[in-house]
């Protein structure tokens, strides 16, 4: 049976244990009546609820039980829905959560119904209706089954009742038993009983670790029905608990708890709760020194054998941590072979299905004390049943092992070649009653592998032999051409990807090396050689060869031309320089295979021999010939080299230099003084001449320019010196080069003048500028110049008829400031721009205003004047019209005019007459009557004609009519008011009827003639069938009445139109003000706008924002127009600035923004509480604290204080007077619990509210005072660094009134009085370690003692401890596996892992230094150095890790040394080299080699000597075990390439090989010839060709590999061609061909159908021919 554990809640994060706000009662009902038991649950996470009657009957919702419950509130409610005399009994509740569970028995009782027979009968009845169609068997509920047993127990022999039980299902008896004795009890009536009376009451208690504890109560009069329940720190204490050591018992008036093996968690107030009456009593239990009674014991075992480790501790429920080796053991439980066990004090490790990994060393950590033991395991003999066998498959197919030995439990240790292998990769392990290694897809690699297996010390070897697999070429080698210094790839590819045969590449048939020059890449089946940088010695025929596979490709280098560099180089440090109008000649030498060609461009376009420009090539120079340069020729010129390999393009630039341009801009003055000014200028707008700096001159009185100054390019200004004050200069600037000077940019005069003098400009020129106004005719421009003076230089800003002139509205005007005037420029001039003109002329000393006019000379401005018809007859026309004031007179005095007439319709226009300029009418004479006319009149000045103006339609003779308008139309227009919007553009037009002559149309507006300006305000005069007006972008002022006046001589009519424009509402009046201002808001008022914009106001609209904002939010809106206040509520403490708007219909008005202001209360929130508050007295429920009252009351009567409490160690404050704040400074906080240490925390308070909080205080329990514990004494220093102190101390025997918590220390720095405590909690022993001092800081100490309740006087330690290291020279500490180490050393074999862990100590840390043999390090050897120890760990060591390794530790207060010896046995070093070979002739050789460096721990038993042919895969073994270092070999082959190898071997294998690094030919002995008379004969040696053995005709399948060959003769040996079909096939990349030492051959590889056809090779030398040739046929 397992026990659940429960989590400790977070109190900080609201977790908590399942409790109940209002437990269940005991419930009472009749029978068949409904009974209900009501709780309330609280707990987080949510407990999960579970009702039970009995022990273990669950109760769920459904059939007679209603079980609700509501998460939100937590309530629960369990229901009877028809109560059984049955459902009689003890039921309990049980909560649970992850931090406990809560159970709460209460009891149900039944009162019977007495039925009459006739209910009973009716009732049987009933039943017998219900079931009367189907007799089935009922299946009856739990609690059925239950009361038959127990009808069968009341008439049963009691020796029967067990039997009984157990044949019903009922296994629980004592259950069975209880109930049934409940039955058989006589229920009588409870009596009345008086309050519980204590005879004796609870005591506290204190029992050792693993003692009882009795808690003992004496009462009278206690009621069988009151719930007795009892409670640990408030938390219900569960009976009999999950460890079953919790008993209640009751002996008459005795009423005890009891707890048996009680531990430290059980410590605590314990409370005994009956009907609501609480007694309390404490229960300590003091706990032994935590110790080993028992330590493990080393132990030994065998594999697949069983091991218990064992220990013993002096106290119960202490958590241990298992470790081996040294670091923690990861325990799964459930079916692991690791299991722990704890049962009380005892601890368990128990290990089942030992490993050999097992073995270590095992130790046991409980607290601060730790025990360690060994275990060693020894593994079973083992021997071989089947053993590895040789195995020979082919290559890329797989390859398995097999062996199997007389234990299953041991695991074996496959290698390859010496090489440890695990499942993974190409290898796959399998181990059972057969252990078997397979390689998968074997390759050539792994011919003559040697597989190995083990088994502790018994193994087993086997070798694999592997088969090549043909393969077909997919890819044939090209020849390649490619530049010097590019890199160039050959390739082969073929169709097996994944052979390992040995690849060798060929260059004119020596062998290739990889290196920095050549690189093999293989990619899949894809061969690639890379030659990097070729270079004309790499030209020549490539070669590829894997196994019996061939291919070729010949390189060619193919060079473009080439330019030295060091001529590039020179030409880009130094430019070709030549001078504007010389000839310019560049030659550029270079080198290239021929033909060349050559092409010049200038940067911009290709050059042809024409014009200026000459180009030739002569012996592999490149010339160029410019004549005449100009400046433009300057650039980079490039020239491009080309032949057939490529092109070489070089850059070369040219410079063509000449006098620079002048300086661009004018010169502008600045700071100017009495004797000096500042100057600028721009650059030369021409920046293709290069300047090297600027000349400054100045103009002399006597006319002569003399130079002031240079400066370099790049600066642009000077500041010349020594001027007279008052008198004109003048300036100019030259850019110079190399070439000269360029042409001089000259100022303006300028006059020096002293600092700060305000602008000054000449009377004469104010009076001449405003009596004489500038004259412009229309399209001129316009310009105003005021020559003035001042300094800093004056600015000015410009008015036209009072409107400033601003470049974005004016584009036509251009101004201008400079040193000695200021200028307005007016392009374009129009009538428009005639007027007073105001110059506003400053610095920053002072200004001067000056004016004057500009007059813009133009035709009138007469096209849009009406033209009225005064008198019409039959055969004359009476006009007149209005003259042209002076805004539209163009400027100069009308001259005349000019009438004109046209038949309506026509556009032919007839002059009729003049008028002159004082008349304004006209009588037109010798009209057609009838006819209808139209008239157009020109106004005429100096400047020329208007456009006309012209008339409506008029009809000579016809009848006088009077116009008219729609009545209902002007009925319309004065009952509904035209409106608009401001801005708007509005527009009045109506239909005119009749009219002849032509009416005149005027507007009035409220009586006053309306203003046409021919720009915003506009009628259309040219409309003459429509009345209309046009105003453009509306203002307020447009409202009003309007009258349209239509009139002839016939009559008139008059057309009313009220107009209402309509705009947003003005700003509110005044200044914003505010009043009750307070911390909650203030009142916002304000004054009405001076209008409504036309449109009623609705309301107003109140922002703020705060002061170091600018982002305006809402507050509130009025309820009406009417409203002029608001109260605006803000968070105070904060600077606002308020706006109000006036709203309409129309839209927002325009805000009126506040001033500042601070929402604040007149008076401030009190001071905080300063000092400490500090406890008064205390009792089990209460505590009295005081502080300080506050120093300032924030301007408002201090109102009192609130106290707030917490427990110690949440964050959670509660107010405990939140009603009414003290008055005194001075609380008792009442209702506390017992032991419990609280915090307290004080606010003051007034009218403004409460002040910041007070520093907490000291945590406080509330229990009575207790005398204070005894001092400690003899304090000692144990131990010091640099940054902390180690104490040690003598504690107290004394611990007051309460127990002993433990101490506090204090420390404080030399010369400081301020004293710091260095401990979080109180401190459990009598040493303690104060970490994070100052290096070199001198402290004093004190500590005290802390019990329960109070604390004693500190004890201060006389004098002070300097925080510095203390120094002890280094030493090691010998531990039994160190000590062993030193004493026999390590002997392991290769692969496995070599630790060596070395303890010491020393202060300071010391230099940790490793060495072997007195060398440095081996790479593969890693350290790991920590504070106290020192790591060496070699994994997979080897033989060279043997030797003597030595540790030493250095530091400033000694040195120590030690040595450790290693052995590593494993197979020896190669012998050394180089391996030499001698008295190489036909018979044989003798090599020679040195002893390996290293044995590999065991002595060399021999040397094998091994040979491999030069193009050839397979080493072959001459001799083994040679003892000494040399051999000779006799059984060579003549005339052949070798390889030679040796390999050292030892009892532990053979070592690596030592081979030879050029190849040994062996030469055929030749014979020497005597000579004794040599006759000289002029004989001709040379032999034509000969075939010696011809071609054969072949006749082969598909596929195959033919070869074709002869043998051929002749002196000189002759050269070889093959032909297939007449057709050169020698340097066909698809052949393979080969020529030596008279054999011929010609090879493919695979045949084709196409290679079908008559080869024929042809021999050839200086004396002859001679040819061969057969027929190769292709079957199918």
């Amino acid at each position: 049976m397992s026990l659940k554990e429960f989590k400790k809640p977070d109190e900080a994060a609201g977790e908590s244990f399942p409790s109940l706000t209002k437990p269940p009662g005991d419930a009472k009902g009749a029978e068949d009546k409904r009974i209900e038991v009501r709780c309330t649950i609280e707990g987080n996470p949510t407990p999960k609820v579970v009702w039970r009657k009995g022990q273990w009957l669950q109760i769920d919702d459904g059939g007679r039980y209603d079980v609700k419950r509501s998460i939100d509130s937590g309530s629960c409610t369990m229901a009877i829905k028809s109560a059984r005399s049955s459902d009689a009994g003890r039921y309990k509740l049980v909560a649970t959560n992850d931090f406990g569970e809560l159970t709460v028995p209460f009891s149900v009782k039944i009162d019977r119904l007495v039925r009459t027979d006739s209910q009973e009968a009716l009732k049987n009845f009933k039943t017998q209706l219900k079931h009367r169609e189907v007799k089935k068997k009922e299946k009856k509920t739990p609690e059925e089954r239950e009361k038959e047993v127990l009808d069968i127990l009341k008439t049963s022999d009691p020796k029967d009742y067990e039997r009984i039980c157990m044949q019903y299902g009922f296994y629980d008896f004592r259950l069975i038993l209880h109930k049934l004795q409940k039955l058989t009890r006589v229920d009588v009536d409870e009596p009345e009983f008086e309050a519980a009376k204590v005879l004796k009451g609870l005591k506290h208690v204190t029992v050792n670790d693993e003692g009882t504890a009795v808690f003992e109560i004496h009462l009278e009069n206690v009621s069988p029905n009151k719930q007795m329940m009892w409670y640990k720190d408030g938390e219900v204490v569960q009976v009999p608990g999950p460890e079953k050591r919790h008993e209640l018992r009751r002996i008459g008036n005795v009423f005890q708890l009891i707890i048996r093996n009680a531990n430290s968690q059980d410590a605590g107030t314990y409370t005994l709760d009956i009907g609501g009456e609480k007694f309390d009593a404490i229960l300590t239990i003091k706990e032994q020194p935590l110790k080993f009674n028992n330590e493990l014991r080393s132990q030994s075992a065998k594999v697949k054998g069983r091991c218990v480790f064992e220990c013993v501790v002096s106290r119960r429920g202490q958590k241990v941590t298992w470790l081996k080796d040294g670091k923690p053991i990861t325990l799964r439980g459930g079916t692991s072979r690791l299991q722990a066990v704890s049962e009380a004090k005892c601890h368990k490790l128990i290990i089942s299905e030992l490993e050999m990994a097992d073995a270590g060393r095992y130790s046991v950590r409980v607290g601060d004390i730790e025990s360690a033991a060994d275990l060693t395991v020894a593994a079973a003999a083992i021997r071989f049943r089947n053993r590895l066998v040789n195995t020979e498959v082919k290559e890329k197919a797989s390859a398995t092992f097999e062996c199997s030995v007389s234990s299953k439990d041991v695991k074996p240790v496959w290698t390859v070649n010496g090489e440890v292998v695990k499942t993974g990769g190409k290898y796959t392990i399998k181990s059972g009653d057969v252990h078997s290694l397979t390689f998968k897809r074997v390759t050539l690699a792994d011919h003559k592998a040697e597989v190995k297996v083990s088994f502790g010390d018994v193994s087993s070897a086997a070798e694999l032999q592997v088969n090549e697999k043909a393969f077909k070429v997919l890819s044939k080698m090209k020849n390649v051409k490619s530049r010097s210094g590019k890199p160039v790839e050959f390739s082969c590819e073929i169709d097996d990807p994944d052979v390992d045969s040995p690849v060798q590449w060929y260059k004119d048939d020596k062998p290739i090396k990889p290196s920095s020059k050549y690189e093999m890449v293989k990619k899949k089946g894809k061969y690639t050689l890379k030659v990097k940088d070729i270079k004309p010695e790499d030209e020549g025929v490539y070669q590829f060869q894997v196994r019996g596979c061939r291919q070729e490709g010949q390189l060619t280098c193919s060079d473009p031309p080439v330019v030295d560099k060091s001529l590039l180089e020179r030409l880009k440090k130094n430019p070709l320089k030549f001078k504007v109008g010389e000839k310019a000649k560049i030659e550029i030498p270079f080198t290239g295979m021929p033909p060349m060609s050559t092409s010049w461009t200038n940067g911009r376009v290709t050059l042809s021999e024409k014009g200026r420009f000459h180009m030739d090539t002569v012996k592999n120079v490149a010339k160029l010939e410019v004549d005449k340069c100009k400046v433009t020729d300057s650039g980079m010129y490039e020239l491009t080299i080309s032949n057939e390999n490529g092109e070489a393009k070089i850059e070369i630039p040219i410079k063509v230099v000449d006098k620079p341009h002048a300086p661009s801009g004018e010169i502008a003055f600045s700071d100017v003084e009495a004797d000096s000014v500042s100057m600028s200028w721009n650059p030369p707008i021409d920046d293709t001449i290069e300047v090297d700096s600027y000349v400054i001159e100045e103009k002399d009185p006597s006319g002569r320019w003399k130079k002031v100054g240079e400066v370099p390019v790049g600066t642009t200004e000077f500041k010349a010196t020594g001027l007279k004050e008052g008198k004109p200069t003048q300036f100019r600037v030259k850019a110079k080069n190399e070439e000269g000077e360029s042409e001089p940019l000259v100022s303006n005069e300028m006059t020096p003048t002293a600092k700060d003098v305000a602008p000054y400009i000449d009377p004469k020129i104010i009076e001449q500028l405003e009596r004489n106004p500038i004259i412009v005719k229309a399209g001129e421009t316009a310009k105003i110049t005021v020559p003035c003076s001042g300094n800093p230089p004056p600015s000015a800003s410009w008015m036209h008829d009072g409107e400033e002139i601003l470049p974005v509205k004016h584009h036509r005007a251009i101004k201008n400031s400079t040193a000695n005037n200021v200028t307005l420029e007016i392009r374009k001039c129009q009538t428009s721009d005639s007027g007073e003109y105001e110059a506003r002329i400053f610095n920053n000393i002072g200004g001067t205003v000056i004016k004057t006019k500009i007059i813009v000379k133009d035709v009138p401005d007469f096209g849009k004047t009406p033209i009225n018809f005064d008198k019409i007859d039959a055969k004359e026309v009476s006009m007149s019209w209005k003259a042209p004031d002076e805004k539209d007179n163009g400027g100069s005095p009308i001259t005349g005019y000019i009438i004109e007439r046209s038949l309506a319709g026509k556009n032919k226009w007839e002059k009729v007459g003049e008028a002159k300029p004082a008349t304004t009418k006209f009588k037109c004479p010798k009209c057609e009557p009838g006819e209808k006319y139209v008239f157009r009149v020109k106004a005429v000045n100096e400047q020329g004609e208007s456009e006309p103006a012209v008339s409506g339609p008029v009809t000579c003779g016809s009848a006088v009519v009077a116009p008219s308008v729609n009545p209902e139309l002007i009925k319309a227009l004065s009952q509904n008011p035209t409106k608009v919007k401001a801005g708007q553009t509005c527009r009045l037009k109506f239909p005119i009827t009749g009219g002849e002559p032509p009416p005149t149309i005027t507007w009035e507006k409220d009586g006053k003639p309306v203003e046409m300006d021919g720009k915003r305000v506009v009628s259309n005069h040219a409309d003459h069938a429509n009345a209309n007006l046009t105003m453009h972008k509306c203002k307020q002022s447009d409202s009003g009445k309007y009258i349209c006046k239509i009139k002839n001589e016939a009559g008139e009519v008059q057309v009313p139109v009220e107009v209402q424009v309509l705009d947003v509402p003005p700003a509110p009046e005044g200044p914003v003000e505010f009043s009750d201002i307070s911390s909650k808001g203030l009142t916002v008022s304000w004054a009405p706008p001076s209008g409504d914009g036309g449109s009623k106001i609705t309301h107003y609209v109140i922002e703020k924002r705060e002061e170091n904002r600018k982002v305006w939010s809402s507050v509130g809106k009025t309820a009406d127009g009417a409203t002029t206040s608001f109260r605006a509520n803000v968070p105070g403490g904060k600077t606002y600035r308020f706006r109000v708007r006036a709203v309409s219909e129309v839209g927002d008005g325009t805000p009126n923004e506040s001033q500042p202001v601070i929402v604040k209360d007149p008076y401030d929130p009190p001071a905080s509480v300063t000092g400490n508050v500090d406890m008064v007295t205390a009792t089990n429920d209460s505590i009295s604290i005081q502080w300080n009252k506050v120093t300032s009351d924030g301007g408002s009567p201090l109102l009192g204080y609130y106290v707030e409490k917490r427990k110690k160690g949440t964050s959670s404050w509660n107010r405990c007077n939140p009603n009414q704040p003290c008055t005194d400074s001075q609380y008792t906080a009442n209702n506390l619990r017992q032991d419990i240490e609280y915090e307290f925390r004080v606010f003051a308070v007034n009218k403004a509210g409460e002040s910041d909080p007070s520093r907490a205080s000291r945590p406080i329990s509330a229990s009575e005072p207790v005398d204070p514990p005894g001092e400690p004494s003899d304090i000692k220093l144990t131990d010091s660094t640099n940054t902390s102190l180690s104490f040690a101390w003598k504690g107290t025997d004394v611990h007051g009134g309460g127990d002993l918590l433990g101490y506090d220390i204090e420390l404080k720095e030399e010369g400081s009085d301020k004293w710091q405590k260095y401990n979080d909690s109180h401190i459990s022993g009598t040493s303690f370690t104060a970490r994070g001092l100052k290096q070199g800081c001198s402290y004093h100490v004190r500590i005290r003692s802390v019990n329960v309740g109070s604390y004693s006087k500190y004890y201060r330690y006389k004098g002070s401890f300097i925080a510095q290291e203390i120094h002890a020279a280094p030493a090691f500490k010998m531990t039994s596996e160190l000590e062993t180490a030193v004493r026999h050393g390590f002997q392991i074999n290769a692969g496995g892992t070599i630790r060596i862990h070395v303890p010491y100590h020393g202060r300071p840390r010391p230099d940790i230094r490793w060495s072997v043999n007195g060398h440095e390090l081996h790479e593969t050897v890693m350290i790991n150095d920590a504070d106290g120890i020192s790591q060496l760990m070699i994994r997979n060591c080897k033989g060279i890790h043997s030797g003597t390794y030595n540790i030493s530790l250095k530091n400033a207060s000694g040195e120590k040394t030690l040595a450790i010896k290693v052995d590593v046995s494993d197979v020896p070093s190669p012998p050394q080299g180089p391996l030499q070979v001698s008295e190489a002739n036909d018979v044989g050789m003798t090599l020679k080699w040195r002893p390996p460096t290293h044995d590999g721990g065991n002595p060399i038993t021999g040397y094998t000597i091994q040979k491999r042919e030069a193009r050839g895969r397979d080493w072959q073994t001459i001799a083994q075990n040679v003892k000494d270092n040399f051999f000779t070999i006799t059984d060579l082959r003549k005339q052949r390439s070798y390889y030679l190898r040796v390999q050292a071997e030892n009892n532990i294998g053979k070592s690596e090989p030592l081979q030879n690094k050029e190849m040994v030919y062996i030469k055929e002995h030749v014979a020497k010839v005597q000579i004794e008379d040599v006759q000289y004969d002029e004989k001709d040696l040379r032999k034509p060709p000969t075939v010696t053995v011809p071609l054969k005709p072949r006749n082969v399948p598909e596929g195959v590999k033919v070869t074709l060959s002869c043998s051929i003769a002749g002196k000189p040996y002759p050269s070889t061609r093959w032909f297939k079909d007449n057709r050169d096939v020698t340097d066909d990349s698809h052949y393979f061909k080969e020529n030596v030492i008279g054999l011929c051959r010609l090879v493919l590889t695979s045949v084709k159908k196409s290679d079908a056809g008559v080869y024929k090779v042809v021999a050839e030398n200086s004396v002859g021919t001679a040819s061969s040739e057969a027929n190769l046929l292709v079957m199918d």
